[in-house]
This record gives structure tokens, C-alpha cells and sequence, in this order.
């Protein structure tokens, strides 16, 4: 009715020549292919629940039908983030041009996994607002002389981070692949924004609206989400084990003290350089915390009205105000923020080629600023709300955590901090003296020995130890 009284007023005003209706031949196509569009999805729609009435073991068949579309989906965005990263490589210096000739690069997580042997599985979760996350899995590949234990693990990224963050030191050295081969059942989280999980069932990536997040809604939704997913999967009340990098951990820790009844899902949480407490951080993130929390309109420009970033590059000029080190390393956003230079010679070519074209894998402007608020108050709390703290003794999982006096973001006495805040922790395990940064927890070429040994020993011993201080390790 609305597109025939349209159509009577613009023949009136235009045969009264007081508008034109130029483009009203291209609005009423656009009109009737979004009717032609939302009929056919209603029949495709009523002609399934038809199929589902009559022949019920149908059901499975159809819902798995709808997943491979929306993996699809999923895939094609990740091949064009790949294609664009190319291209915008192609007018960098030298150096990164020449990463780009490493053979695993551009390999997305399931490409990597499979070329290192393991088998590997992607899955689709549906957040309660909207948001389709990719869930990988690796199947247990159990090793003889391995065993570490019959444990579901759930690995969380960190800061800008993806689930190829775990797996880019490569078939060897990599935890997932440690702990699959041991027996345990491994699955990577990836957060919403990153470009394994970047679909919405109504907000386009491109809007302003898609990016409204920071990590408490990784918390409220993402994680709730990925854990209900597990245990549907699985059909087992066999309690998760949580391992989570930087944000990772605060994503955990605002799911718990959030909806406190998920504590009974989990046996222990292991937490490598969580950001929680940030009062004592340093580096280029403490240029932003003073603006934080009313950013004016030129910085929100120059990080990104949505994504953080969205090129993916530091603009040079800031880089070399506030980074010493080789640019290529300086206007990476990651490693600007986290002050995580590595020193010369620390990454070769193809661990550095790995690193630099994943990372970052995108995030949310709100989600750096909502850091930069924690370091600015001391607290951990809401995004703009220093006062609404989260309430960390609802947090009962008994929690290990790693730090190290490399670390400028995550300090020793910021973690030491949220130790002590929690119900139940087991140990703070501290690395000295090996210049440890904040990303050398995942890509440090020694960090099999000094950082997962030991998580995969608290992950088999932990709820038996009962620690009151800090450990240090040697090595």
C-alpha cells in the first residue's frame, strides 16, 4: 500500500513539476527485490518447519546445513582480509614485502594446523547478541609418551589477537599441539572483531554499530556462548580447563564475576600476563589513558571511529615518537602498545613473517580505551563507569597466573594484585631476567621451557598444590 500511494504522489508532484523522480524507477527495483528477497526467505523458512513437522530426523540435516552456510561465509571473509593485507603490504618497505614470499604467512589457523598435521575443526557459535564467533578445535592426536591427561582446554588470545596466535611458533613448540598430543580435547576462542569473527545476523562489519564493544561484552556474551557451545558438543558435564592470554584472562574474569553460576563449568584457569589490574603498566598505552575516557574527535580519527586501526599500521610519525626500534616492528599495533620489540635476531624469517601478517587481527577502538581507563583509574571496571568495579570474589575457579618483570603491561605487581582479589588462587609464577615481554608468553622461541612446562604441570598438579608466594623459575 505504502509503494502504490509512493508511486501516485511522484506522477502528482512531477506532472506539477515541483520535483523530479529521476530515481524513482531504481528505488522501486531496489524495493521489490528486497520484497522478492524477504517472500522467498519466508517460504524457505515455512518449507523447512514443513520438513521438520512431517519427517523429524530431518532436523539435524537442516541445522547443519544452515552451519556450512554461515561457514562459508566466515571462510570468504577470511580470504579477503587476506587478499587485502596483500595489497596493502605491497607499498610497504622491503623488509615486509619480503615476509610475504614465507610460505605460511597468509595461512589462516586451519591452513596452519592442517600443514602441521593435526586434524582440525572450525565451528560456528551464535552469540545471544548476534555476533558469529569461529570456535577452532583440535581433535586429540594422542602420542605415546605424551600423556598429560583426558582434559577438555579452552585457549582464549589475547589484546588484538586470534586462535592463530597459539599455534605460530609451529608444529612443535606450539601449546595447543603440546597439550592435543597428550590427549587433551583443544579448542581456540576467537573474540569478536577479530576476521575469524567478524558476522552479525543484522549489523554489517562496515557499521559503527558492529564495533560497539570492548572486552565486557567478550565476557557477557562471547565467552557464556563458547562455553554452553563445548558442553552442548560434547554432551558432558566434564568441568573445562581455561587457558587465556592477556585479554583472554579478562574476558574470563568478567564472564565470572558476571554470572557467577559459570564457575561450576570450569576445573582450573591458567592466565599467562593478565590485564585486570593495570595501575602500574607502562609503555605507549599510558599515552592514551588521560583522554580515555572523553577521547576528542582527532583521536578517535587517528585510531578508528569502530576498529582500531583499520589499516593496521601505526602512523609513522607517532611510531618513531614514542617506539625505538625497527619500524616494521614500531607501527605494528600490538607491539607499539605492549612495548613488545623484540630484540634483533629473536624471530627468524618465518616466525617473523607469521607474526607480523597475523597480528593484529583486529579489535575494537572501545576495547583499547577501556584498557587505557584501568591504567588511568588503578581499577577493573566498566567501560566508563569507574565505580561499577567487577566483583572479583565471585570468582571461585582456582586460578594460576603467570607474569614477568619484561612484561610492561601486565607488571608483577598488577598481577600480584589481582592474586590476591580472587577466591581461590594456586600460584603466581613469577619469570625474571629473561626478557620476557608481553608476547613472548606465545612467541618467545624458548617459550615451551619457560612458560608451557610449567603450564601443562599446573594443568595436571595444580589443584593439588597449595602455594601462598610467588615461584620464580631458573632456566
Amino acid at each position: 500500500m505504502k509503494i502504490f500511494l509512493l508511486i501516485i504522489s511522484c506522477a502528482f508532484l512531477y506532472k506539477s513539476n515541483n520535483v523530479e523522480c529521476v530515481n524513482f524507477v531504481d528505488f522501486m527495483t531496489e524495493k521489490v527485490n528486497q520484497l522478492g528477497n524477504s517472500i522467498t526467505g519466508a517460504f524457505k523458512s515455512l518449507k523447512n518447519k514443513f520438513k521438520v513437522f512431517m519427517f523429524p530426523e530431518l532436523k539435524e540435516q537442516l541445522i547443519d546445513t544452515n552451519i556450512i552456510e554461515i561457514k562459508s561465509k566466515t571462510k570468504k571473509a577470511f580470504c579477503d582480509f587476506v587478499e587485502e593485507e596483500s595489497a596493502q603490504r605491497e607499498t610497504e618497505s622491503p623488509e615486509y614485502v619480503s615476509l610475504r614470499s614465507e610460505p605460511t604467512a597468509l595461512m589462516s589457523t586451519a591452513q596452519l594446523a592442517t600443514l602441521h598435521g593435526k586434524r582440525v575443526e572450525s565451528h560456528v557459535v551464535l552469540t545471544k547478541d548476534g555476533y558469529l564467533l569461529t570456535l577452532h578445535r583440535l581433535r586429540n592426536s594422542f602420542e605415546e609418551g605424551n600423556k598429560i591427561g583426558n582434559f577438555t582446554v579452552l585457549l582464549h588470545h589475547g589484546l588484538l589477537g586470534s586462535s592463530a596466535d597459539w599455534i605460530l611458533l609451529g608444529p612443535e613448540n606450539s601449546l595447543p599441539y603440546i597439550l592435543s598430543s597428550g590427549g587433551c580435547d583443544v579448542w581456540l576462542a576467537n573474540a569478536r572483531g577479530n576476521y575469524y569473527s567478524r558476522g552479525h545476523v543484522s549489523s554489517n562489519v562496515d557499521s559503527l554499530e558492529f564495533w560497539d564493544f570492548s572486552f565486557h561484552e567478550m565476557g557477557q556474551f562471547d565467552l557464556p556462548a563458547v562455553v554452553e557451545y563445548i558442553k552442548k558438543v560434547k554432551n558432558s558435564d566434564e568441568k573445562i580447563n581455561f587457558i587465556g592470554h592477556s585479554m583472554g584472562a579478562t574476558a574470563f574474569l568478567v564472564m565470572l564475576s558476571t554470572y557467577p553460576d559459570y564457575n561450576k563449568y570450569f576445573r582450573i584457569a591458567i592466565f599467562l600476563a593478565p590485564l585486570a589490574y593495570m595501575s602500574n603498566s607502562g609503555g605507549p598505552l599510558k599515552i592514551l589513558t588521560q583522554m580515555a575516557k572523553s577521547p576528542p574527535e582527532q583521536l578517535i580519527k587517528l585510531l578508528g571511529e569502530g576498529e582500531f586501526v583499520p589499516n593496521r599500521k601505526i602512523p609513522i610519525w607517532i611510531a618513531n615518537k614514542y617506539c625505538s626500534g625497527p619500524d616494521m616492528y614500531c607501527v605494528n599495533p600490538l607491539l607499539f602498545l605492549s612495548g613488545s620489540i623484540p630484540e634483533e635476531h629473536k624471530w627468524n624469517k618465518s616466525l617473523r613473517a607469521r607474526i607480523l601478517y597475523h597480528i593484529p587481527a583486529g579489535g575494537s577502538t572501545k576495547t583499547i580505551l577501556h584498557f587505557a581507563q584501568m591504567v588511568n583509574s588503578e581499577k577493573f571496571h566498566k567501560y566508563n563507569h569507574e565505580n561499577e568495579e567487577y566483583p572479583l570474589r565471585l570468582v571461585t575457579v582456582p586460578i594460576v597466573m603467570f607474569s614477568s618483570n619484561g612484561d610492561l603491561i601486565a607488571t608483577i605487581s598488577d598481577v600480584l594484585r589481582l592474586y590476591f582479589s580472587i577466591s581461590s588462587p594456586i600460584d603466581h609464577y613469577v619469570i625474571r631476567d629473561k626478557n620476557l615481554s608481553h608476547v613472548d608468553f606465545l612467541w618467545n622461541p624458548h617459550a615451551k621451557v619457560l612458560v608451557y612446562e610449567k603450564v601443562i604441570d599446573f594443568l595436571s598438579n595444580g589443584l593439588n598444590l597449595n602455594a601462598s608466594k610467588a615461584n620464580e623459575i631458573m632456566w
